[in-house]
């Protein structure tokens, strides 16, 4: 069997129902296992009690562009903060994971002479759901 070789550009996200790939540099889903441990009598044992999702962005700065995620993303987290944003992250291979996200405030500005780039790190409601074809 060949083996699928996946590239950073071989993944979307669309958040509100719009796409944002195109001043996005990184996309990143994660989950953080909260896992406890207990001491028996018999020894240790391990209870995986929570898992903590994160959406993780790295993008250009994009503001005052028309459609700008910057300035909606502000404007959301600015007027309802804990409103949930639709989000659906693709990888080329099929598989795609369905989730929500709560706002936060990107940041402004930045260093010369590069571009002016941002990382968020988004909080995930649940857990996503996948698809996988």
């Amino acid at each position: 069997m060949p083996t699928t070789v996946i590239t950073g550009r071989d993944v979307s996200f669309t958040i509100g129902g719009n796409n944002f790939d195109a001043q996005t540099t990184s996309a990143v889903l994660s989950c953080e296992t909260i896992i406890e441990t207990y001491q028996t009598l018999d020894g240790r044992a391990y209870k995986s009690v929570d898992k903590q999702w994160t959406f993780t962005l790295e993008l250009l700065q994009d503001w005052g562009a028309t459609g700008s995620l910057f300035e909606i993303i502000w404007g959301v987290a600015e007027s309802a903060p804990n409103t949930a944003i639709s989000t659906v992250f693709t990888a080329a291979s099929g598989a795609t994971f369905t989730f929500q996200v709560l706002p936060i405030f990107p940041t402004a500005g930045g260093a010369a002479p590069g571009a002016l780039t941002d990382t968020w790190t988004m909080t995930v409601i649940g857990q996503p759901a996948e698809s996988f074809t």
